[in-house]
């Protein structure tokens, strides 16, 4: 179906698919999904090196761990095909094999703070050793003939891949929109072969903060506060009325939790939802709430 802006006359402005060249599509969404990890691929990451080179060969072109010390490798491309498929495999079972100590020498912010940044991600006292359980996020426009079969089979065993179709779309003023249709994800079978909810999901897809306030458990302008007491550090925020997060001091307002607590105290890596309280609620963090909305939907 076309895709229109309403104007303010009432008026429908078609949008303009951008189809640009294959550089040109990679190169600007690799870019917003480095600088916007979490809107993109609905999680909160650990974005360890972009573009690096693997000691056996191969370019990756985002690495990153997540919150379970799982490697994700993301691939950007606007037309996936056999040979891609193939090489994102490869990057999966270099995943497999691979460790901290690997890892730390491609960190984007330098070796010497890759376990100090990644202790604060993960809010452990020690680093998490990495699991040898690897994911791959597929970011296409599109997926070249059988390609895209052959990834449908792997998701239905399975197997830990994620599909992200994104689009981006201009007007007639030149202002530009990507979507992001990754709305319902596969469920993935665990190591243990055994049932176990997903929290962070709801309906098969990423909770976002406007579900919490669409349950009634967060507010429009409800205090949110994070205490880093080592530090002597506490940042302030307010939850605004379409579920976005707004830093104290006109720094700024963030749909993602993460984005959000990243700018707050100015380090690499964050996961807000783990990080960000709500005073209302008996300091309750966000992921409380997320697993409050989580109960709700698995007693209906």
């Amino acid at each position: 179906m076309p895709l229109f802006e309403i104007d303010t006359a009432g008026e429908l402005v078609p949008f303009r698919r951008l189809h640009g060249g294959a550089d040109l599509y990679e190169r600007e969404i690799e870019d917003l999904v480095w600088a916007n990890a979490e809107e993109v691929t609905g999680e909160a990451l650990f974005l360890v090196a972009r573009q690096p080179h693997l000691q056996h060969g191969g370019i990756p072109d985002i690495v990153a761990l997540d919150r379970d010390a799982r490697v994700v490798v993301i691939e950007v491309k606007r037309e996936f095909d056999r040979t891609q498929l193939a090489q994102c495999l490869e990057y999966a079972g270099w995943a497999r094999r691979t460790n901290l100590d690997e890892l730390a020498p491609m960190y984007h912010h330098g070796a010497q703070s890759f376990f100090t940044d990644w202790q604060e991600f993960t809010g452990s006292d020690v680093p998490a050793i990495v699991n040898t359980s690897p994911r791959l996020v597929l970011i296409a426009g599109s997926f070249h003939g059988r390609t895209e079969s052959a990834v449908e089979f792997l998701i239905e065993n399975r197997l830990p891949v994620k599909v992200v179709p994104v689009t981006i779309y201009e007007v007639q003023q030149g202002r530009r929109f990507v979507d992001i249709a990754a709305e319902h994800e596969p469920e993935f079978a665990t190591t243990e072969q055994v049932e176990v909810v997903d929290h962070t999901k709801i309906d098969g897809r990423r909770v976002r903060p406007t579900d919490l306030l669409d349950a009634g458990l967060l507010n429009a302008g409800d205090a949110l506060y994070w205490n880093r007491p080592q530090l002597g550090h506490r940042y302030e925020a307010t939850v605004t009325d379409n579920g976005a997060i707004e830093l104290g001091g006109g720094r700024g307002t963030f749909s993602s939790p993460s984005k959000a607590a990243i700018i707050a105290a100015d380090i690499p890596a964050a996961d807000g939802w783990y990080t960000w309280r709500v005073e209302r609620l008996d300091d309750k963090s966000l992921d409380d709430l997320r697993r409050d909305l989580a109960a709700r939907h698995q007693e209906d």
